[in-house]
Formats: C-alpha cells, structure tokens, sequence
C-alpha cells in the first residue's frame, strides 16, 4: 500500500493570511506539487495524520480548513486528484472531522487542552472516551485515505 498519494499541483502562489506576514509568508508556490502522506498511529497513543509536502515542503492539512476553507480546487490547484469542486469540498469536511476528533481526544487523554491544574482542567479525564474517539477517529482518516485512493485511481 502506498503511503502517500499526489493530491495536486498547484496553480499559483497563495499568500498566507494576516496571521502571518503576507510579504513574506506563502501558503503555496506556483507550480508546488503536493503528495499527502498516509496516517499513522504513534507513540502508542495518537493518530499522526494530515502532512502534505514535497522534498522542499512540509506542512499540514489544517490550511486546507484554515487558509483556503473557501478556495474552490480551481482556485488551488491547476491540475489535482479532484476531478470535481464537490471532491475537494468532501476533503476538507472530512479533514475538519479529523482535526476536531483528533483535539477531543487529546482532551479526554490529558484532561484539558493547555494547562493543568488538579480538579479544574481534568474533570473529563477519561481513557475510555479517548479510545472511543481514537477509534472515531481512525474510522474517519480511513475514510478519508480511501477516498483519495479512488480519485486516484479515476484520474
């Protein structure tokens, strides 16, 4: 099986939000070609998933749903695995699931998201609602990784 899948290759620069310094930072580079990397379970505990890259590149996913949530893929890419504006739309929904999945059960693992303090940030601290969610979780980025393996083979 292959463990990473060329998902496009991109149309033209995309700068970086105001987030970042838009004369400097780039989301994109005209003519970028990126492949997904597949997901993987690591360290025993949590699902690594969503680096997109290229020998020159590595970043994530999340900018599909952060920077370019309402980028249509003619706006990205000028040639990808997408053959349609609704596959890419499909894409970034199940990457949202993915992330916010991927935040819930960090929650319940750690009992909160950034800090720790005993009886106020813990009180949902729960293994057997992470290993529910990780399993969620898994079900979604297998879903997602089938999904890009059939546009694949389409194109």
């Amino acid at each position: 099986m292959e463990n990473k899948i060329y998902i496009g290759k991109v149309k033209k620069e995309i700068p970086a939000s105001q987030n970042y310094n838009p004369e400097t930072d780039r989301v994109f580079i005209e003519g970028e070609r990126l492949y997904l990397e597949k997901h993987s379970w690591d360290c025993g505990w949590y699902w690594s998933f969503g680096y997109i890259g290229n020998k020159d590149l590595h970043t994530h996913c999340n900018v599909f749903i952060k920077e370019l949530l309402w980028h249509s893929k003619n706006e990205v890419f000028e040639k990808s695995i997408f053959n349609n504006n609704d596959n890419f739309w499909v894409f970034k929904d199940l990457l949202s699931q993915a992330y916010a999945l991927k935040k819930a059960a960090e929650v319940y693992r750690h009992g909160g998201y950034c800090s720790s303090l005993k009886g106020v940030t813990d009180i949902i601290q729960s293994n057997v609602q992470e290993q529910i969610i990780n399993k969620d979780l898994e079900t979604v980025l297998d879903a997602m990784w089938d999904f890009l393996i059939n546009l694949q083979e389409k194109n």
